[in-house]
């Protein structure tokens, strides 16, 4: 579309129209006064209380009858027109604020802003030697352009919001004014200005959709003109949805789809931007779910979520598309966040829904028209989650109503559906296996409280709600002892997930017994910890540890950890030794258990143990304990130990690998055995100690001891029966 221009939005008075508002609403005024002195004062002459008679009579009350409903009518039009100048005054004056305040914001931070709205880094401003340091730096140069670039995104953004402004009004006053009309009368079912207007409007268009008709690409503007205006109105939203219903709402969304997705179809970019402000409209209105509207819609999806929405298509029945699996196609698309109440009972419905026919969405052929479709509406609406760590924490904490056995479910239990595609000759071309990306995705969100893969790890602290939800998930993983068994799609993010509990983890890994004598989690200062048996924590460490970024993140944690207590210890003389053993000789005990998990990947006998070995090698060479955003911040002597002897343990484990985990070539837990050691040394010098201190050499004593028994217990736990 094309934009306003940048000064005229810059320089409107919205005052003028305000004052356009109260001359409509004045001409409202008068017509109703004509309304009043038509029905008092003329109609009962000519047509009531027998003043005048004859068909000059009959004919003179026929036209004033008509005068009066003319009155009326421009009474209806003008308050219309009072009403859209109002609403769209609003929406101006917004774009407006917005725009200036992006001009002044661009302006502090050293921008030139031209008068037609492109920015430019003011060289000009700077002092000279300023200009200098910029002249001679060509990153300082290149940050500062595409800052103005960025500054200049911003404009057009508020540029476009004061554009579709004026654009709806203009639509809407041309309808209000019926301009066009042959008779040229005025309107007496004029449409104001509002969201509740706008609703209507929008559902009216956006029925034509459901239906299959066509609408002209100027309708489809406005129809996302309004959409993207009013998506987070709950006014708008409810008034648009009512309208449509939720079976409605659900074909109109399948219908984008299809449109979406024809090869031969037009104006696929306007139909990809109005599946987006649905998806946002039903955020807008299901914000708040105490209301009338919503428990109605929900009502309406779960009746609707277990229809076949490609019923009316042919073929359709033999190929079932189900309105959950349309609606978890819909909210993929959308950009503003949904409720964590409404992801919680959209997830518990989709559930109850497959509880209670298992085979629902069991198996899906690949369907052509939809690519995009998706067939598991359960890890759909989890991968949501997965964007909104509440939802996801309230959804799977086993204390939530509902939820006791939900991750048991989801991890255990389930059946994860797949697809399969038909060929013309031979049987069907199954996947190769189930996806669990949602479930990945929300897991981690609901354990961290942070959105997975943003950068916010930072080892806590957590709620003892997402406590529960690790705790739960350890649990239900090593059901049956099974905790090594972890699909693929779930290793990285619950490596991540407990490496931001490497507190907790490292605990339970020093003594190799419930933390505190607890067997679940607990609280402490109204936070929440990990607990249980370290055995069911070692397993499943294990199980995600056939990833070599997995187990690198892992053990990342683990050494930034071990680094963290070591540095805490002090190299006072005067220090009883047993506050100096007890914590390094648990640092060594997690230290072990990790060679132990390490030792078991390659002891099972794989192929590509070398792969594993080189790739384990070269992620945790790279992350440096320090700066991954899963390992909290270090002081300045544990900053010092967290890298000592990496260098020699990624040595020995691609040795390890190369003997085959063949203890009589190779000492299984030799190479974190020597990092620890390695580790006691850096800690000496870090304290400025002789190198063949006492102090020094009984922390190593203790880390080394500490190591073996760790690396024992956690290969009992693995079923290694304690070998090394």
């Amino acid at each position: 579309m094309s934009l306003l221009g940048f000064e005229d939005v810059m320089k409107a008075d919205p005052s003028a129209m305000a004052k356009a508002v109260a001359d409509w609403t004045e001409m409202a005024r008068k017509y109703q006064g004509v309304q009043q002195r038509l029905e008092t004062e003329v109609l009962p002459v000519t047509g009531g209380q027998n003043l005048w008679f004859g068909s000059t009579a009959s004919a003179a009350n026929l036209h004033i009858t008509m005068t009066r409903q003319q009155s009326v009518d421009a009474q209806t039009e003008a308050k219309a027109v009072a009403s859209i100048i109002k609403d769209a005054q609003g929406d101006f004056e917004s774009a407006q604020k917005k725009l200036k305040q992006t001009v002044a914001d661009a302006q502090a931070d050293g921008m030139k802003v031209t008068g037609t709205g492109n920015v430019l880094f003011d060289v000009g401003a700077l002092s000279k030697e300023e200009r200098d340091y910029y002249h001679h730096d060509p990153d300082y140069q290149q940050s500062r352009h595409e800052a103005a670039g960025q500054w200049s995104r911003k404009i057009t953004v508020f540029l476009e919001e004061a554009t579709a402004a004026d654009q709806r009004a203009a639509l809407q006053l041309r309808r209000a004014a019926k301009v066009g009309d042959p008779l040229d009368q005025f309107n007496g079912q004029a449409v104001g200005g509002g969201d509740e207007a706008d609703g209507r409007r929008a559902a009216e268009l956006a029925a034509r959709l459901k239906d299959g008709k066509t609408l002209s690409p100027e309708e489809l503007a406005e129809l996302n003109n309004l959409m993207k205006a009013n998506s987070g109105s709950p006014v708008y939203g409810q008034t648009l949805l009512n309208t449509l219903g939720p079976e409605g709402t659900l074909l109109l969304a399948d219908e984008l789809e299809l449109r979406l997705n024809d090869r031969d179809g037009k104006l696929k970019g306007e139909y990809g931007e109005l599946q987006t402000n649905l998806a946002n409209t039903i955020a807008g209105a299901t914000r708040d779910p105490n209301t009338k509207f919503y428990q109605d819609f929900r009502k309406g999806l779960q009746e609707a979520g277990v229809k076949n929405i490609n019923a009316r298509h042919f073929g359709g029945k033999s190929e079932p598309i189900y309105g959950y699996q349309t609606l978890a196609t819909l909210l993929q698309h959308g950009n503003a966040g949904y409720g964590k109440e409404f992801l919680n009972d959209l997830g518990t419905d989709v559930l109850a829904a497959e509880r209670a026919d298992k085979n629902r969405w069991s198996a899906h052929q690949f369907n052509g028209p939809r690519p995009d479709l998706v067939y598991d509406p359960v890890d759909g609406v989890l991968k949501l989650m997965g964007q909104n760590p509440d939802a996801a924490t309230m959804f799977l904490d086993p204390k939530s109503p509902g939820a006791e056995d939900r991750l048991k479910y989801l991890l255990r239990d389930r059946e994860w559906p797949t697809t399969y595609t038909n060929t013309l000759f031979g049987p069907p071309m199954n996947d190769k296996g189930t996806h669990q990306e949602g479930l990945a995705a929300a897991l981690e969100a609901a354990a961290t409280g942070d959105v997975p893969g943003d950068g916010t790890h930072t080892g806590g602290p957590h709620t003892p709600a997402q406590a529960r939800v690790m705790q739960g998930a350890i649990d239900a993983l090593d059901g049956g002892g099974k905790g090594s068994e972890i699909h693929d799609d779930l290793k990285m993010p619950l490596a991540n997930a407990l490496s931001d509990y490497v507190d907790d983890t490292h605990n339970m890994l020093s003594d190799h017994q419930p933390v505190k004598g607890r067997d679940g989690t607990w609280e402490l200062n109204g936070e929440g910890h990990l607990g249980g048996s370290p055995d069911h924590l070692i397993r499943v460490m294990r199980g995600v540890s056939d990833e070599p970024e997995a187990y690198a993140t892992l053990y990342n944690a683990e050494r930034a950890k071990a680094a963290e207590v070591l540095g805490t210890i002090s190299a006072d003389p005067g220090l009883s030794p047993e506050d100096r053993e007890i914590p390094a000789r648990q640092a060594g005990s997690a230290l072990g258990a990790f060679d132990a998990i390490r030792s078991d990947v390659i002891l099972d006998d794989k192929d590509d143990r070398m792969e594993w070995a080189e790739k384990t090698g070269e992620f945790a060479s790279s992350m440096n304990g320090t700066v991954t955003g899963f390992i909290p911040e270090v002081g300045d002597v544990a900053g010092a130990l967290v890298d000592a002897g990496i260098s020699d343990w990624v040595d020995n484990v691609k040795e390890d690998a190369q003997n085959e985990g063949n203890t009589k070539n190779s000492d299984a837990h030799f190479a974190a055995r020597t990092q620890a050691q390695d580790m006691a040394e850096a800690w000496g010098r870090a304290n400025n100690l002789p190198e063949d201190s006492k102090t020094t050499n009984a922390v190593s004593t203790e880390l080394t001891t500490g190591h073996t028994t760790g690396n024992l217990n956690a290969m009992i736990a693995l079923g290694r029966n304690g070998q090394q």
